[in-house]
């Protein structure tokens, strides 16, 4: 028998409505919810995720390492490494700090917006496991769409604040469609708060489609750095924990994230120090390869890889005070001057001398908009502040030790913004 199956032309943006219709029913109940007995439920959906034994994180692992290119222990390691750093305290902290009567605000109170869409991007889960909670917090129900490069984390989340508090899990909406569906994405953007993470061709796109009215919080193309200081290398202890940590900053999701330094500054440091350094990170690197190896990428990437590894070996070899480690499935440049070079990510890490912190800040100047966190290292005291007095000029929003890069608390200010405010609206009581 001839079975017929018909596919209604807008079946997904249909499916996008009943979403947001469902929603407007559950938001109008979140709303009316004191602020302290949301922020205590949601604080109880990030202690769920961030225990040590959760479920919740295993079956992401599991689930993750079927569907995306990185392998199983480095998806258990970033996962695990990650989450220990969300404390509910600290969220919870965090949201009264910023939202709450008692943040120095005057006779001015929170208004939910009736329904905030969040278009997650990237190809790491904890960009969508924030982005789909906060709003939630200030009252706003959520419609999540999934990054096409993580079909799972979006699914989990609601599952996970379902199976925990029903009436919460009401307010959160997972849709799916092609990005080229304009009418489902037309109806996904028509909600008064837009959150969206992406490339910067992405957030134009979107920004062109919203009106004036709608609030836009965007978080485009970042990337982050390391700079080290000429003490680095005179303490093995130092040395020894700095390139580790540099190691791991660069291994923890394969480099993919805007958390993943693409390059390391050495400052101050002689030719023969620099080696030394270098030699060490790819040391690390290469212990990592064992115990989390790299991931399968497609094959576009790999090749953009082969190329900027071909060239800087050529380097190397005709350069002075220039060298190249290469262990397979990563690659470790020291380069004879700190000019810009191709970031094939990957696993690809530049090292970029620069004779003192007024030639650093030179370097760093033509891509301060898009500098994210730093990680420092190697100087005493006095030179420490003045280098990171530069790197928050320069639009850092993070500085840590090598090694935390990829573990931020849940509270830091990504890309310079406070955590809830951008997606909160108030009012002034007379």
């Amino acid at each position: 028998m001839t079975r017929l199956v018909f596919n209604w032309p807008d079946e997904a943006g249909e499916s996008v409505r009943a979403a947001r219709g469902r929603l407007e029913v559950a938001g109008e109940r979140l709303a009316g919810w004191p602020f302290e007995e949301r922020l205590r439920r949601v604080a109880e959906i990030v202690e769920a995720w961030s225990v040590p034994d959760s479920p919740w994180r295993r079956e992401l692992a599991e689930r993750f390492a079927s569907t995306s290119a990185f392998h199983r222990s480095t998806i258990d390691e970033g996962l695990d490494s990650a989450l220990r750093a969300w404390d509910p305290k600290r969220f919870m902290d965090c949201a009264r700090r910023e939202i709450d009567d008692g943040n120095g605000f005057v006779r001015v109170e929170l208004v939910p917006y009736s329904c905030t869409s969040v278009l997650a991007g990237g190809s790491i889960p904890m960009p969508t496991l924030l982005s789909g909670i906060l709003p939630l917090v200030l009252g706003s129900p959520v419609l999540l769409r999934e990054t096409s490069k993580d079909g799972v984390t979006g699914e989990l989340l609601a599952r996970s604040i379902a199976h925990s508090d029903r009436e919460l899990g009401e307010c959160l909406e997972v849709v799916r469609f092609a990005v080229e569906d304009d009418a489902a994405m037309d109806i996904f953007l028509d909600s008064p708060c837009v959150v969206a993470t992406g490339s910067d061709e992405t957030i134009s796109s979107i920004r062109r489609r919203l009106t004036s009215n709608q609030r836009f919080v965007a978080y485009g193309h970042r990337f982050s750095i390391a700079v080290l200081g000429p003490q680095t290398t005179q303490s093995e202890s130092l040395l020894e924990r700095t390139t580790k940590g540099l190691a791991l900053d660069v291994a923890r999701w394969d480099q993919l994230g805007c958390l993943s330094p693409v390059d390391v500054y050495l400052v101050g440091l002689s030719p023969t120090a620099s080696k030394r350094v270098a030699e060490r990170i790819a040391q690390a690197l290469e212990g990592l390869s064992i115990s989390a190896p790299r991931g399968e990428h497609p094959p576009e990437t790999l090749a953009a890889h082969s190329v900027e590894r071909s060239e800087a070996r050529m380097r190397a070899a005709v350069e002075k005070d220039a060298a190249y480690f290469d262990g397979g499935d990563f690659a470790v440049a020291l380069e004879s001057d700190a000019r810009a070079r191709p970031a094939p990510l990957m696993r690809f890490l530049h090292l970029l001398p620069t004779a003192s912190a007024s030639a650093l800040e030179r370097a760093l100047a033509p891509f301060s908009s898009y500098l994210s966190s730093a990680a420092l290292a190697g100087f005493d005291e006095p030179d420490s502040e003045i280098v990171g007095r530069q790197l928050k000029r320069l639009g850092v929003s993070r500085i840590c030790v090598p090694g935390d890069l990829q573990t931020p608390p849940i509270d830091w200010p990504h890309d310079g913004m406070p955590v809830f405010i951008p997606m909160a609206r108030f009012v002034q009581r007379d």
